[in-house]
């Protein structure tokens, strides 16, 4: 038994030696040899998109910028949907095109877009033809919905609106055309009234979409005066604002609208001292504190004036209108881009099929809507060849073109 002991030690202190002289070769070796270069790998994804690109990659070849008469631009003419812009000159398409080629974050070029569909009222072709088709069939299943309605005809305006609402849902449903995310029933409608309206307004956000998306949304707020702290997201954009002059700040913003923004409990603060108790309204509250004589010392020590701020609505514009515009605006780019990637899509599966013939033998049309939208049903089938149809299949399309096996 000791003997086998003994074995067993001998055996344990030979393998530790043996393991312990490879690892200190192997560390030789390493230290020995060449460095290896680094690789760096950055890959960014889209909204949409199954197909990662690095940082740097190029946009992709989608043919020539390519004029079509009377101020027209062809922006992609290799897509099997192109693209044609409409009533512009050749430095404006270019600024298009170029908003639409960025392959890093494919949504994030909608906001930008829109802003140039806003600032020169920009139409495309395309987008013109699918309102005038699908606007009218919309319209009447909408009237074909308001004849058969049993509520209609005593309904009051109010509750007509409501009724309406619904019918149009259904309209839209019925329609079966799907367009990724862009606003379907506001593209319906058509470039709204006084759509050019906001022209000089929009000179004034050239480059800075953000910023103007940012700006009409505080022109919605019911108080129009803010209290914004230094490490506020939206601290950059409001002093971007008032230096535009499309916003005041602190000592700038008249002192009532600046006690209209804070709350009950804060102004009956101000009041300690100078009010028998706490008053229930608001207005009341601040009609009390303007009549204070050391209004300035007081507000000076409960309000930070320089984290005030308030936009200004431009005059003689309908804040209402600029809204429907952008929003319009906004519409026209989604489905522009949606359209334009499709396509690039495309491209890029085939350029795979090119560089490797043997990647795969079959292809498939598919379509990752749940359910699947009707428009997509034809298409969407595995394919012993390449299909001489492929998508985009219409404006908006967001089918998607891969390469397969056969069963």
């Amino acid at each position: 038994m000791e003997l086998i002991v003994v074995i067993l030690i001998v055996a344990v202190i030979w393998w530790w030696l043996k393991n312990k002289k490879s690892s200190t070769a192997e560390v030789q070796r390493q230290a020995s040899a060449p460095a290896a270069p680094e690789i760096k790998l950055t890959i960014t994804s889209s909204v949409g998109s199954r197909r990662a690109s690095s940082d740097e990659a190029a946009p992709r070849d989608v043919g020539p910028l390519t004029p079509a008469g009377q101020g027209a631009w062809v922006l992609n003419p290799m897509s099997p949907l192109p693209l044609t812009l409409l009533g512009t000159d050749e430095s404006t398409a270019k600024r298009v095109r170029a908003a639409l080629a960025k392959r890093q974050y494919w949504s994030q070029s909608v906001p930008e877009l829109a802003l140039l569909v806003a600032q020169h009222n920009l139409r495309f072709k395309e987008v013109d033809e699918f309102v005038a088709e699908s606007r009218p069939k919309f319209e009447a299943l909408v009237q074909q919905a308001i004849a058969s309605s049993t509520e209609w005809p005593t309904a009051s305006e109010k509750d007509r609106e409501d009724l309406r609402a619904e019918f149009e849902d259904a309209a839209l449903e019925k329609l079966g055309v799907h367009i990724g995310y862009a606003d379907l029933p506001t593209l319906l409608e058509g470039q709204p009234s006084g759509f050019e309206d906001d022209d000089e307004l929009l000179k004034r956000f050239s480059g800075d979409s953000a910023l103007y998306s940012f700006f009409l949304t505080q022109l919605g707020r019911a108080n129009s005066v803010v209290t914004v702290k230094a490490d506020d997201w939206g601290r950059k954009s409001w002093e971007k604002l008032v230096e535009r002059g499309l916003a005041l700040r602190g000592k700038d913003i008249p002192v009532q609208q600046v006690l209209e923004g804070l709350r009950l409990k804060d102004l009956n603060e101000m009041l300690v001292g100078a009010a028998p108790k706490p008053l229930g309204r608001k207005a009341k509250a601040v009609e009390a504190v303007l009549a204070l004589p050391d209004l300035q010392e007081r507000l000076s020590r409960f309000v930070s004036l320089r984290e005030k701020f308030q936009a200004v609505p431009p005059t003689n514009l309908d804040i209402e209108k600029l809204h429907q515009a952008f929003g319009y605006a906004t519409a026209v780019a989604t489905v522009v881009q949606q359209t334009y990637y499709t396509g690039v899509e495309t491209l890029d599966v085939l350029d795979e099929k090119k560089r490797d013939p043997d990647m795969y033998d079959a292809w498939e049309i598919v379509n990752f809507q749940e359910p699947m939208p009707a428009c997509a049903k034809p298409y969407c089938k595995k394919y012993s060849r390449l299909p001489a149809k492929r998508p985009p299949f219409h404006l908006g399309c967001d089918c998607r073109l891969e390469g397969s096996f056969k069963d």
